[in-house]
């Protein structure tokens, strides 16, 4: 019996090796190509939910935060303050004879200065756990985790100025602000809160306006 010449053999073994590094390296690409396909969509559709989310989530007019994230918010970080027995503090402003002021110059002018309010809010309040949120018609909402009343005060007394700044006649656009701050309890509930804040809002209109005034309810335990 004669054996096949050894270069017929080595010539079989590099065909076979040729061919199946030939396959190897489609695999390879076709699982490459794919995962950055995948890679690339999976982003994108991250990106427009993203987007939904902040769409759903926001203002279109201010760019602030709408009522329905800033209650997300405020429910979130009562209850951590309630875990970590830590205060929140709430903002309710209010701007001044808006209403009168949009039937005199128009729908658009009135826009703008809320856009204005927005902007001075914003300018205010830079810390990442706050969230400013436009609360409903000419009403501003804004929530500081860990303040106590006085320092929320303090917020609030910057945001009155640089509107009154900002603003070309102070005697349209200023803004009224009610001040809140509560340490959680089981007995109380955010919109304890809100109904703290909302009612010095009401006490700074009464008392005529472009001021803050900070809540004071012996029943809420609120610091003054």
């Amino acid at each position: 019996m004669v054996g096949k010449p050894l270069d017929s053999i080595l010539k079989l073994w590099h065909r076979e090796v040729l061919r199946i590094g030939a396959i190897m390296l489609v695999l390879i690409l076709f699982v490459v190509g794919t995962t950055l396909f995948l890679a690339r969509e999976i982003g994108r559709r991250a990106e427009a939910e993203d987007k939904l989310e902040e769409l759903a989530t926001t203002d279109s007019l201010t760019g602030l935060k709408n009522r329905r994230k800033f209650d997300i918010e405020i429910d979130a970080e009562w209850r951590r303050a309630a875990r970590n027995k830590t205060p929140v503090a709430v903002l309710m402003i209010d701007a001044d004879h808006f209403k009168s002021y949009n039937d005199t110059f128009g729908h658009q002018a009135g826009d703008q200065v809320l856009v204005g309010i927005a902007i001075c809010i914003s300018d205010a309040v830079r810390r990442a756990g706050d969230c400013s949120a436009r609360y409903g018609g000419e009403e501003f909402a804004v929530l500081l985790p860990g303040l106590s009343a006085i320092e929320a005060f303090a917020v609030a007394e910057t945001i009155r100025l640089k509107v009154e700044q900002w603003s070309e006649d102070p005697g349209v656009t200023t803004v009224s602000i009610g001040v809140a701050s509560i340490t959680p309890s089981a007995s109380l509930n955010w919109s304890d809160l809100i109904e703290a804040a909302d009612k010095a809002l009401y006490a700074a209109k009464a008392n005529g306006r472009n001021q803050s005034v900070v809540a004071a309810i012996p029943q809420l335990a609120l610091v003054a």
